[in-house]
């Protein structure tokens, strides 16, 4: 094996490892494939192959917002609250990278979920149970969001391997 594919899957790897930081893993898997088809003159990659790659990209990362609106608004929160929660928790992980590359920015990004719809909520006028309701179904919507972004990070690394090794 050569070091042009131990990069390209080392990087791979970090992709699928990436979504639980808030970084977007799944366009990580779609430049690294675009970088290793550059470097190899796409002899594995055609160019349906990536735009198939950028379409499951884009819809992952869609579908985790959609999927913390969902939990968020399913628990009672506001259009504001969810708005809250999503920007609460990439800002969240994004300052909790800071403080610990791995564990800050996944705890950062569940503090931020909570404290942006908790906060959101009660400025909005709702009771303590009721934003903490709201707040329980943002974090079970982050929870489900990067559960699909891995899921969808994985299946882009399988289908990319799938190419290159078979």
């Amino acid at each position: 094996m050569e070091v042009l594919e131990i990069v390209f899957i080392a990087i791979l790897g970090f992709s699928i490892f990436s979504n639980f930081l808030s970084i977007p893993g799944n366009f990580i898997v779609v430049l690294d494939t675009i970088w290793y088809g550059l470097a190899t003159d796409f002899s594995r990659f055609s160019t349906s192959f990536l735009i198939t790659l950028l379409i499951i990209a884009v819809a992952v990362e869609l579908l985790e917002y959609v999927i913390i609106a969902f939990g968020a608004r399913r628990y009672g929160a506001t259009k504001l609250g969810v708005v809250a929660a999503i920007v609460g928790g990439i800002l969240g992980s994004i300052s909790g990278f800071f403080f610990s590359p791995v564990l800050g920015a996944i705890l950062g990004g569940f503090v931020g979920v909570s404290v942006g719809t908790l906060g959101i909520e009660l400025i909005r006028g709702k009771s303590f149970k009721d934003a903490l309701h709201a707040t329980l179904g943002a974090i079970l919507g982050r929870v489900g969001g990067l559960t699909v972004k891995a899921i969808g990070s994985v299946t882009m690394v399988v289908m990319v391997a799938s190419r290159l090794f078979f």
